[in-house]
């Protein structure tokens, strides 16, 4: 099985099989870095039940959060009363000659626990039950959307973390969330008819990218030791600058690495640039060649930094990574200095291929 469809246009993510997505999915999350090797490595050679180990810790997190109560928010409200309440709708209650009646209408905040939080844990009960096929968990997700309900609480598929930023409780919900954030990522293979409506992402090669993007550092921060590594993601890269003009700032490019992993002791770093696009591609002198504006952004990344008194941008080397199909490239070259690297990671291959593949790539930062 894979995520095409008939109205899915035949791109790199429409030919990865489920199976791995799922691998990808499993990298990326937050949940992968919290497991033991061994039920990691159990993981990533069945991804199928990553899915049941989802349900059961969220399954869990929801019995618990459910026996201590269930965080409560203001809801804003506006409504005709008999007494004043929060504030008064002054233009309404004169339009509508209320004060005559002894009414007036007023806008006032309600505490509720049909907050968006609550309903995106429970959309998330719902969005399990299209994917499990275990009878327990499915009975256990069927009583939690059965307590929900009772309590007249909604649903929804989207959550803006940034609303509860501040509120102490989303701290104490956050591996709950995290959980359900990972279910809904879950459940967007699934695309066959069901009771309740999920929101589908597009299955776009860019988000396949972000993805990767994701799984790759993901994979990086669980398997290589944090005491031997330096792992750092989305980092920004400043230009090394004199004699600058008073406006140069407004108009140079940024510069934003996918992945940088260095060595503590070997004091050698690497830059991994993600991409999801075809690593060869036709030009005007070759059938077949790498891209000119990926080199170039990555040889900026390494060239722009070298800096004496960080010994490691003098020893820094440069790897382009794509997710590809039935097709495996492995290229190296020094250029100035710095070494550099074309590789690819097939998305067809068995998971334990996959991962051996990844080990190997990440081995050449290594003394």
């Amino acid at each position: 099985m894979n995520l095409s469809n008939q109205s899915t246009v035949k791109t790199t993510v429409a030919t990865v099989p489920i199976r791995n997505i799922w691998l990808l999915l499993l990298y990326a999350s937050d949940l992968y870095q919290t497991l033991g090797e061994q039920q990691r490595v159990q993981l990533e050679n069945n991804p199928e039940d990553l899915i049941k180990l989802v349900a059961k810790l969220y399954c869990q997190a929801v019995d618990k959060r459910l026996m201590r109560s269930l965080s409560c928010g203001y809801q804003q409200h506006t409504q005709v009363l008999n007494r004043v309440r929060g504030k008064i709708d002054m233009l309404v209650t004169a339009r509508q000659q209320l004060l005559e009646k002894g009414r007036i209408q007023c806008h006032f905040d309600n505490l509720t626990i049909d907050t968006p939080k609550n309903r995106y844990i429970h959309a998330a009960a719902h969005a399990l039950l299209l994917q499990l096929q275990d009878k327990m968990l499915i009975r256990q997700c069927q009583k939690i959307i059965t307590r929900f309900t009772a309590l007249k609480i909604g649903q929804s598929t989207h959550y803006d973390y940034l609303t509860d930023y501040f509120d102490q409780s989303g701290k104490q919900d956050k591996t709950l969330l995290t959980l359900c954030r990972l279910i809904f990522n879950l459940a967007i293979p699934t695309e066959l008819a069901g009771i309740h409506q999920v929101e589908q992402v597009k299955k776009t090669d860019h988000w396949l990218r972000r993805l990767f993007e994701k799984a790759v550092a993901g994979f990086c921060r669980a398997n290589l030791n944090s005491n031997d590594w330096k792992i750092s993601t989305g980092k920004r890269l400043y230009w090394q600058q004199q004699q600058a003009s008073s406006g140069i700032k407004n108009f140079l490019p940024n510069m934003q690495t996918d992945l940088i992993i260095e060595h503590r002791s070997c004091n050698h770093r690497l830059i991994i640039d993600t991409k999801c696009t075809n690593i060869l591609k036709p030009s005007r002198f070759s059938e077949k060649t790498f891209s000119s504006n990926h080199i170039y952004q990555l040889y900026a990344y390494l060239k722009s930094q070298e800096n004496t008194t960080d010994s490691a941008s003098l020893n820094v080397s440069g790897m382009l990574l794509y997710p590809t199909i039935d097709s495996e490239v492995r290229e190296q070259v020094f250029i100035q200095g710095h070494h550099l690297s074309f590789n690819t990671i097939d998305l067809s291959l068995d998971t334990a291929l996959i991962r051996n593949n990844l080990l190997t790539l990440l081995s050449k930062c290594a003394c």
